[in-house]
């Protein structure tokens, strides 16, 4: 097959009505994709290139999936569910994790439980415009035991959590930060956090 072959096939396709009608649309479906990507990125680079976003989590736990003695250690793994919220004049989270943790509790020498979580956001981070996507991040915090057995003793917390580079979707793709909370281990009162969030190129990673 020549090149003037070649040619007269797409003039042949061209002069066909339904060939042009498929290609129109779907140059216009392209477009409309591109723009809605372009404007769920510009809503999040709009909100400012860094967001400061405070508030506080409730959080509820499973049942322990496993858990073993080793030494003087105590270590099990578990779910936990939190809800996110903040004040509606202010950048905060509004949304849902679901975490996958491990601790290591030493109750005999340092009195404290050191943990690692893994988990997945989904809700909004409000700017005050509302930016609905999900994210996965990771956290360590560690727990101070003195006060146990517990209960009736509390285990107040300190931790960090960091944003998982490059899981941000919806509208919170490209989201990269973290922060930290504090919480006084006393049932039911929220856990304070404060995070600091930033998109695409103003990243630390991508400077």
């Amino acid at each position: 097959m020549n090149c003037k072959d070649i040619r007269a096939i797409f003039v042949h396709a061209w002069c066909n009505r339904s060939v042009r009608i498929a290609f129109a649309s779907s140059v216009a479906l392209t477009l409309v994709m591109a723009g809605l990507t372009a404007m769920g990125q510009s809503r999040a680079a709009g909100a400012g290139a860094e967001i400061r976003a405070t508030g506080g989590f409730t959080t509820v736990f499973s049942a322990n999936i496993g858990q073993q003695a080793v030494g003087d250690l105590n270590i099990l793994t578990r779910y936990a569910m939190s809800e996110y919220t903040g004040l509606a004049d202010r950048p905060h989270l509004e949304g849902t994790t679901v975490t996958l943790q491990t601790i290591a509790r030493d109750d005999v020498v340092l009195h404290k439980a050191f943990q690692t979580n893994t988990g997945i956001f989904w809700g909004a981070l409000m700017t005050p415009e509302r930016l609905e996507g999900s994210f996965s991040f990771i956290v360590h915090l560690i727990g101070d035991r003195v006060n146990c057995p517990c209960p009736p003793g509390v285990v107040p917390i300190d931790g960090n959590v960091v944003v998982i580079e490059g899981t941000g979707k919806g509208e919170l793709e490209g989201i990269c930060g973290g922060g930290t909370f504090k919480g006084t281990g006393v049932a039911g009162v929220p856990t304070d956090y404060d995070y600091t969030f930033r998109f695409g190129k103003d990243c630390k990673a991508n400077n």
